[in-house]
């Protein structure tokens, strides 16, 4: 049923009940509000001059609820009334429409190339950085954690700051990669050391410490591939 557009100015306390999103809901069910109706919903309040129901129709443009999927931040603030804050909830909404409607399917890791591919970001870092992935039994990542974030050629991080979010995601494996931003792709005696260390508190622990990866702007190296895991 197409609303009276004139509504759309009156407040909200000044509206009758019937066609109120909340006061529908709760009457009627979910189910039976529109797609503005379920947007101002969402929103929960409106714009100068524009009550909440106002903005939902103004977004939406008689068109249906996917259609926030395809906004963007500049196409929202163009709409009159619609700061940062509120712009961020419409995007908001999209974004979970996009991820219902498209999910994910989890990242791979099934060698080193792919680990490399994965952790090749860290080349463009000017500082030591030290990532962590978790990986379930098929080796699919269940997280990306930074452990530690350090100087231009050193990053100080115990074993504990990895093997905690090996507990906390319930992983079977664990791969780290850290990167040598003006040096060569090659193990210092420190890595070589906390490597060895980290490999035998993960397997005590219960986890496997599949790979540490080194790397640098055009090469990498892998403690697997060397055989020192």
């Amino acid at each position: 049923m197409k609303q009276d557009r004139t509504l759309y100015k009156k407040s909200i306390k000044n509206l009758p009940k019937e066609v109120l999103p909340r006061e529908k809901a709760l009457t009627y069910g979910i189910e039976s509000l529109s797609d503005e109706e379920l947007l101002a919903l969402s929103l929960g309040s409106g714009t100068k001059g524009l009550n909440v129901l106002g903005v939902a129709g103004k977004v939406l443009q008689g068109k249906g609820i996917e259609y926030l999927k395809n906004l963007n931040f500049q196409d929202i603030q163009k709409i009159k009334g619609i700061g940062k804050a509120k712009a961020l909830q419409i995007l908001a909404i999209g974004e979970m429409i996009k991820r219902a409607q498209n999910p994910e399917e989890k990242e791979k890791i099934l060698s080193v190339d792919d680990a490399y591919r994965y952790f090749k970001f860290l080349s463009k870092e000017n500082q030591e950085m030290m990532v962590a992935i978790y990986l379930n039994s098929s080796n699919e990542v269940l997280h990306k954690q930074v452990v530690a974030v350090g100087s231009l050629n050193v990053v100080r991080v115990l074993p504990r700051d990895i093997l905690f979010y090996a507990v906390k995601y319930n992983c079977n494996g664990i791969i780290i990669a850290h990167n040598h931003p003006n040096g060569k792709a090659q193990p210092s005696d420190e890595d070589i050391e906390f490597t060895e260390k980290l490999a035998k508190l993960s397997n005590e622990m219960g986890f496997e410490l599949l790979d540490h990866i080194i790397v640098t702007k055009n090469d990498y190296y892998s403690f697997a591939q060397k055989g020192l895991i």
